[in-house]
């Protein structure tokens, strides 16, 4: 299915306390100059996984989770800890709420409780009706209680109507709260140029909001079509989806402006070129941080589409924009916005720690990501067609993995996770400095890594 888009090892340096979930992290990501390999899991053999693996999380107790493409059909959610694995999810599996799972609509998230949040579809491995997550379900993952529903299709939505589905990406915070967009039939404004009709025959259009829900299952409205978009001009947001969530209740997400142009719509999603916003829990207040069409921080590019965005405690975001000018994903650069204003970590033609040239950051969500430390880890295609994975921190770039390396489980061939050619594995990255990847070898196959920097 293709789509757009990650053993207690860190205890050592990283310790959760459970008085605000404050973690304390030594800062081994700043001396580090090497990194070693551990492997979660591998493509074929023996084991259940083909084609891809999806890294979702790694917390900072290093439990790993990821949504692999199956061999039995379909896609799952497997929770690693301790170099145990465990099937949260799988495609076929028939839920209690009578959805039939099928397909991840990935990054998932984890958090220090040991939930695990996601979205997948609900109608089984060989059906996926349009547009995409139309029946797609929410759920929750803890130890504790297994799998339970968070959203599921036909439940009520905040502002009236009901729930048709999702879309993708769900993030979990250390408070335990829950945001992923939501489908819903609206009348309001939209400028989708594929409008699709509501499903029940009533008057409107299908369209994305973003929502959140806490521990007790209450749904409330973070951005939902209709609402207003900052600038105070009148204008209404039509779709808002791909949101980040930080432990103080800020949340980023992706999102358009009814009446501006709709670049890069297709028939069967529900989409238009990204812009990328951030409401802060503590006004209410929405900011406006890359918009479709202005100027970038990189001199002579504009914005086409801003995705992915992560926020850390201090309420800064990363995030990937496309700067291309026919916005293919060719000119991916990679931004933190922080106190007010945006600065480049990553653009093309950069000179990268251990050779080569940047031609372009990876187009998925996720293929950048940023723990509370501040650190920001990437992936990129380098010009001569190598592929390489960094962090950065305070202005200093580093290799972690690149074509060719040895990670003593076998050399880097790629980082490309999906088949597209280009690097695109999702990313994570906790306070640890710890790495959730995935790679391809040259001795063939490929595996789910986790890079540990050295002391």
């Amino acid at each position: 299915m293709e789509k757009r888009k990650r053993s207690r090892s860190a205890a050592s340096t990283c310790t959760g306390t459970i008085v605000f979930l404050v973690v304390a992290c030594a800062p081994i990501s700043l001396l580090a100059q090497s990194y070693t390999f551990t492997q979660i899991a591998a493509l074929g053999g023996s084991t259940p996984f083909v084609s891809y693996f999806e890294p979702g999380a790694i917390t900072n107790f290093g439990q790993v989770v990821f949504g692999p493409d199956l061999n039995t059909g379909g896609e799952g959610v497997f929770l690693w800890r301790g170099g145990q694995l465990t099937a949260i999810a799988k495609g076929g599996q028939t839920m209690a709420d009578g959805g039939v799972l099928g397909y991840t609509l990935s990054p998932m998230s984890a958090n220090l409780w040991g939930d695990v949040a996601f979205i997948m579809t609900r109608n089984g491995t060989g059906d996926v009706p349009p547009p995409l997550g139309l029946n797609a379900g929410v759920y929750r993952y803890n130890p504790l209680t297994g799998v339970v529903p968070v959203m599921i299709p036909g439940q009520q939505a905040p502002g009236g109507g009901a729930f048709w589905g999702s879309s993708f990406i769900a993030a979990v915070n250390n408070l335990r709260n829950i945001v992923f967009p939501g489908m819903v039939c609206t009348t309001a404004n939209n400028s989708a140029p594929y409008p699709v009709p509501c499903p029940d025959g009533s008057p409107g259009v299908l369209a994305l909001g973003v929502y959140q829900a806490d521990l007790r299952g209450r749904i409330s409205s973070v951005v939902k079509p209709g609402d207003p978009a900052p600038g105070g001009t009148g204008s209404t947001f039509d779709l808002a989806y791909g949101p980040g969530l930080n432990d103080f209740g800020d949340v980023a997400f992706t999102a358009h402006i009814f009446g501006e142009p709709c670049a890069n719509a297709s028939a069967g999603t529900l989409f238009c070129a990204d812009s990328l916003y951030v409401k802060r829990a503590a006004t209410g207040k929405i900011e406006s941080i890359a918009h479709h069409g202005d100027p970038s921080p990189v001199p002579g590019k504009n914005y086409f589409s801003s995705f992915g965005p992560v926020l850390n405690w201090a309420g800064d975001v990363s995030f990937t924009s496309d700067l291309s000018v026919q916005g293919d994903g060719s000119d991916v650069a990679v931004f933190l916005y922080t106190t007010g204003k945006t600065i480049v970590i990553a653009k093309s033609g950069d000179a990268m720690p251990g050779g080569g040239i940047l031609a372009t950051g990876g187009f998925y969500a996720h293929n950048a990501y940023m723990n509370n430390l501040g650190d920001i880890a990437f992936d990129g295609t380098l010009t001569n067609g190598d592929n390489g994975l960094y962090v950065w921190h305070r202005g200093t770039l580093r290799l972690v993995a690149k074509t060719g390396m040895n990670t003593g489980l076998g050399t880097i061939s790629t980082l490309d996770d999906f088949g597209g050619g280009k690097a695109n594995t999702q990313i994570a990255l906790n306070d640890a400095g710890q790495i959730l990847f995935a790679a391809r070898f040259q001795e063939g196959g490929g595996a789910l890594l986790v890079a540990t920097p050295g002391k």
